[in-house]
C-alpha cells in the first residue's frame, strides 16, 4: 500500500515539473542552438585557383579562451615528398584589428613557430621576388597596444604561439583542424574581448585563413624544397579568408556595490558558474556570485567550519556527512559531468583528430603509476629504465594492450621517448579522483595489476607504487613517487632530471585540457650546458600530423577545447563515452548514498550505456546561514535547477560538457532550495528503488538521440568525428550508426576480459555552436497568478483522475577569513 509521503512525493514531483522551463532532451545537446558557424569561399588566384575551397569556422560570437574548430572542402591534397609538406595546405592565425574589412599582416600572431613546425615558410620576412613587395624586409608585429617590433620574441614565443602554420588536406579535398582561439586575459597582446580605448565596446578579433599551392607569388615551382615565401608577403596575403571573431567580455559584466556571495568548490562546476553568474547578477535578484576552484576537502571545511568572510556554499561531489556536533546541510545537485581523459591525436601526417580512442581501467592504471618507460628518467638509447620490468612498454601508443584495443590509432613516432608525453594530471586531489581510483579497483584487470600483478605481456607496477597500496587504498592526489633521476649533462651535475620534470603536473583540470590542446606539456627533455647558466631544455610541441597527448580532465573543459575523450570501459562491459545520453545513464543507474538526497557515483555499478566516470556535483549549504544569505543562495539553485539547464552557448545556459538534471533532480534541487530558506534540511528520505528517476536514459540512442548513431564526434560535443549515417540504438551496448572507423577488432576488450561492444562514443552530440545571450529572468522570482491557477489545477486533477497512474510513478520520480573572487570575464580573477 502507498503511503500517504509517497502520494506526497509524486505531487512534489509533478508540481516541480509544471514550475520548471523545458530543458533540451537526450544527447542532442545543441541541435536546436541559432549558431554563429561562418562559411567563406577562397579566390581564383594568378597562379593557384582557390575559388572551389570553402572554409567554415563553427562559432564566431560568444568566444573565449578555447578550442575552435575549422573545417573545409574543395581544397587540394596535400603534396607531400620524403616526409617534408610542398604545398596546398592552409595557414591560420589570430589578428586584431578593427577595419570593417580585416587586419592588416602587422595585427597578425604569426612567424615565430615551433621548432616542429614541419614546413620553411612560417616567418614575417617577405621578399622582393613577390610582385606585390617592392623590398626584402621583415614585417614587424604591432601588439593592440600599439607596440611593434620585427623582434616577436618579445611578444610571443615558439613555445606558446597559437599559429597553425600548417593545417593539412585530404585526398578527398577536406581537411580539419582544432585551432586554440585566446581571450584578452591570456594573449594581452590580441586584446580580443576587452573594452576598446574609447570604452564603448569589445575589441573584435579575427581568424585569418591564407591557402596556400603550388607556387610562390612570382610563380615560381618550389621544388623539393616546399614553400619559401611567407603568408603574410603580400601575393599571399592577397588570397586570405578573414572571418570576425566576437568574444565575450574579459572584465567582469556584473555591476560593481550589488550583494556579493561566495561561492567555493569542485572545478566540474567551473564551466556551469562562468555561463551563469553573468546572468544571475543582471536580472532577477542581481546577484554577483563568486566561484573560487578550490579541493572539495577544503570546501567542505568552510561549511561545517565556517568563519567571517568563507563561501556560503561549497560545490562537491562527496557530500557532507552528518555529524552530532555539526548543523544540519542541505545539499542541492547542481550540475551532471564527468571526469574524461581528453586527448589531441591527430590522423597521421594531418591536422584531423582521430574520432574514437579506447582505454580500459588497467592502461589508466599504467598512466597514474609512472609504469611507461619514457616517463622515467633514463639515458636516451638505452635499455635502463630505472625500477621498471624490461617488458614494460615504452609509452601507451607502444603498449600492446593500447594497439590492440585501438588498431586504427597510429605509431609514428621514433625511438626517443622525447616526443612522447606521459598523462597529464592535477596536482591536487578532489572527489573525482578519488572516483577514478575507485573505478580502477572495481575492475579485476587493474586491480590486479595495482597489486603488482602483471598483464598478459609481462608489463608490471612501477615498484613504488606499491608501498602506497594503490589496489586497496586510493593515493593522496596524484603522486609521482619515483625517485630515479638523470644527470644529462657532467658540465652540470646540479641539473638533474626527475619524474616529474619530465611529466610536470598541471594545476587545473582546465588548465590540463588547454595544456592538451596545446599538444605539449612543458616537460623537461635535456640540459644545455653551452649557456650562461646552464639551463633546462623544454620539450617543444609536437609536430602536426604527430600529436599525441592525454590529460585527465573535466567533460566540460573537454568540450571547451575541443578534445577527444576517450571511450572507457564501464562494469558492464561497454566502451563508453562522456555523452549526454551517457551520463544520464549513469545518473538514472546510481543508487541513494547514505546522505538524504545524494547519489553515490559508484563506477562498479553494471548500468547499460553509462559513463564510468559520472559526476553529479551538489551545492552543501549549511542550515546555519543567516536569513538573508540562505534565501541568496537559494537563487543560486532555483537557477540551476531552472533556466540555468538549457544546453547552449552563451551567458545563462548549461554549457557543453554537462548533462542537463534529471526531471527528479530539478524537483530536489527546488526542495533543497526551499528548504534551505526555511532552515533545515528536506525531511523526505531518498528513495531505495532507483537513483536518478525515471530510466529512460535520455532521449535518442546511446550515440546521442536519434539519427545520431553515425555521428562520429568522440567528446560531450561530438567533436573529431566524421559522418557516419544510421540512427544509434540503446540497447544492449552497440550503436548501429556507429563510428565508420570502428572495426570489429577494435571493440576487443582488453586480455582477462570481453566486451559488449560500444555504447555512446562516436554517436555525440553534434558540434557545439552558439546561442544568442539569453537575458532571462531568474527562476525563484514570485509567480504570476496565471502559474498558480494553473498549478491548483494540476493538484485537483492529481487527485482526482490521474491519482493512480500517478502513485504508479512515485518510485521513478522521486530520486533519492578569505575575499570574494569574483568573475572576470573569462575566468576568476
Amino acid at each position: 500500500m502507498v503511503r500517504l509521503g509517497g502520494l506526497l512525493t509524486a505531487v512534489t514531483a509533478a508540481v516541480g515539473l509544471v514550475l520548471l522551463p523545458p530543458s533540451a532532451g537526450g544527447g542532442q545537446a545543441h541541435a536546436a542552438d541559432a549558431g554563429s558557424a561562418v562559411t567563406k569561399s577562397g579566390t581564383k588566384g594568378t597562379y593557384d585557383d582557390f575559388s572551389h575551397l570553402k572554409v567554415t569556422v563553427e562559432q564566431t560570437k560568444n568566444l573565449r579562451t578555447q578550442g575552435l574548430k575549422v573545417t573545409w572542402t574543395g581544397g587540394a591534397q596535400s603534396a607531400v615528398a620524403s616526409g617534408a609538406f610542398l604545398g596546398n595546405y592552409l595557414q591560420i592565425m589570430q589578428c586584431w584589428g578593427n577595419a570593417a574589412n580585416g587586419p592588416t599582416p602587422e595585427q597578425c600572431e604569426f612567424g615565430n613557430p615551433s621548432p616542429n613546425s614541419g614546413v620553411q615558410n612560417a616567418s614575417r620576412d617577405v621578399v622582393s621576388s613577390d610582385p606585390g613587395e617592392p623590398t626584402t624586409h621583415e614585417i614587424p608585429f604591432t601588439t593592440v597596444k600599439g607596440d611593434s617590433s620585427t623582434d616577436v620574441n618579445q611578444f610571443f614565443t615558439p613555445f606558446a604561439t597559437n599559429e597553425q602554420d600548417l593545417a593539412t588536406t585530404d585526398d578527398k579535398g577536406d581537411g580539419e583542424t582544432i585551432f586554440q582561439a585566446e581571450a584578452a586575459n591570456d594573449s594581452g597582446i590580441l586584446g580580443c574581448g576587452s573594452v576598446t580605448k574609447t570604452g564603448q565596446a569589445l575589441e573584435p578579433c579575427w581568424l585569418v585563413v591564407v591557402p596556400r599551392g603550388l607556387h610562390e607569388p612570382d610563380g615560381s615551382d618550389p621544388g623539393t624544397l616546399g614553400l619559401n615565401s611567407s603568408p603574410l608577403s603580400a601575393g599571399n596575403w592577397n588570397q586570405r579568408i578573414v572571418f570576425r571573431l566576437d568574444f565575450d567580455p574579459t572584465e567582469s559584466v556584473c555591476p560593481i556595490g550589488q550583494d556579493e556571495q561566495p561561492t567555493i568548490g569542485s572545478a566540474l562546476v567551473g564551466e556551469a558558474m562562468y555561463a551563469w553568474t553573468p546572468t544571475l547578477c543582471t536580472t532577477g535578484q542581481k546577484i554577483n556570485f563568486g566561484y573560487l576552484p578550490q579541493s572539495e576537502d577544503v570546501s567542505r571545511g568552510e561549511i561545517t567550519g565556517p568563519n567571517t568572510g568563507t563561501a556560503g556554499i561549497a560545490f562537491v561531489e562527496n557530500p557532507i556527512q552528518p555529524q552530532p556536533d555539526v548543523a544540519p546541510v542541505v545539499h542541492a545537485p547542481m550540475a551532471v559531468s564527468g571526469l574524461v581523459i581528453g586527448y589531441n591525436v591527430q590522423v597521421e601526417g594531418s591536422s584531423r583528430q582521430i574520432p574514437q580512442i579506447r582505454l580500459n581501467a588497467r592502461l589508466v592504471a599504467k598512466m597514474l603509476t609512472e609504469s611507461y618507460k619514457c616517463e622515467i628518467p633514463h639515458v636516451p638509447n638505452t635499455v635502463n629504465y630505472g625500477n621498471l620490468s624490461a617488458k614494460n612498454a615504452e609509452s601507451l601508443q607502444r603498449d600492446p594492450e593500447f594497439k590492440k584495443l585501438n588498431p586504427d590509432v597510429p605509431y609514428y613516432l621514433g625511438g626517443s621517448c622525447g616526443d612522447e608525453f606521459g598523462l597529464v594530471v592535477p596536482q591536487d586531489g578532489s572527489d573525482s579522483a578519488s572516483q577514478l581510483w575507485q573505478w580502477l579497483r572495481s575492475d579485476p584487470d587493474a586491480k590486479n595489476f595495482l597489486a603488482g600483478k602483471p598483464d598478459p605481456w609481462g608489463a608490471v607496477i612501477n615498484r613504488y607504487f606499491l608501498d602506497l597500496d594503490p589496489a586497496h587504498t586510493t593515493p593522496p592526489a596524484f603522486p609521482k613517487p619515483d625517485p630515479t633521476v638523470w644527470t644529462p649533462d657532467p658540465q652540470a651535475p646540479d641539473l638533474q632530471i626527475t619524474a616529474p620534470a619530465i611529466n610536470p603536473l598541471g594545476n587545473t583540470l582546465s588548465d590540463n585540457a588547454r595544456t592538451v590542446r596545446k599538444a605539449n606539456n612543458g616537460g623537461v627533455v635535456s640540459v644545455d650546458a653551452t649557456l650562461s647558466p646552464p639551463a633546462f631544455v623544454k620539450a617543444s610541441p609536437q609536430r602536426t600530423g604527430q600529436h599525441f597527448i592525454m590529460g585527465l580532465t573535466d567533460a566540460a573543459s573537454a568540450a571547451r577545447y575541443r578534445l577527444g575523450t576517450a571511450e572507457l570501459l564501464n562494469a558492464d562491459g561497454q566502451f563508453v563515452a562522456p555523452t549526454v545520453d551517457a551520463l544520464t545513464k549513469a545518473v538514472n543507474g546510481m543508487k541513494p548514498s547514505k546522505v538524504p538526497g545524494v547519489l553515490d557515483a559508484n563506477p562498479a555499478l553494471k548500468t547499460p550505456g553509462a559513463y564510468p566516470l559520472t559526476t553529479v556535483s551538489y551545492a552543501a549549504a549549511s542550515t546555519t546561514l543567516s536569513a538573508t544569505q540562505r534565501k541568496t543562495y537559494a537563487t543560486l539553485i532555483r537557477y540551476a535547477a531552472g533556466a540555468g539547464q538549457k544546453q547552449g552557448i552563451g551567458f545563462g545556459l548549461l554549457p557543453p560538457g554537462y548533462a542537463p538534471l534529471t526531471p527528479s533532480q530539478r524537483v530536489q534541487a527546488l526542495d533543497a532550495a526551499s528548504a534551505l530558506i526555511a532552515g533545515q534540511v528536506p525531511t523526505t528520505p531518498p528513495d531505495d528503488s532507483a537513483g536518478g528517476g525515471s530510466n529512460s536514459g535520455g532521449t535518442g540512442s546511446a550515440g546521442g538521440g536519434p539519427g545520431a548513431g553515425g555521428t562520429g564526434g568522440t567528446g560531450i560535443d561530438g567533436s573529431g568525428g566524421a559522418s557516419g549515417g544510421g540512427s544509434g540504438t540503446a540497447t544492449g551496448g552497440s550503436s548501429t550508426g556507429g563510428s565508420p572507423s570502428a572495426s570489429p577488432s577494435s571493440s576487443a576488450a582488453a586480455a582477462g576480459g570481453t566486451s559488449k561492444g560500444s555504447s555512446g562514443g562516436p554517436g555525440a552530440a553534434p558540434p557545439v555552436s552558439n546561442v544568442a545571450q539569453t537575458g532571462g529572468k531568474t527562476p525563484g522570482a514570485i509567480l504570476g497568478a496565471v502559474r498558480w491557477v494553473l498549478l491548483i489545477v494540476l493538484i485537483a486533477g492529481i487527485f482526482g483522475s490521474l491519482a493512480g497512474p500517478l502513485l504508479m510513478r512515485v518510485g521513478t520520480i522521486r530520486g533519492t577569513g578569505r575575499a570574494l573572487i569574483p568573475f572576470r570575464g573569462n575566468k576568476p580573477a
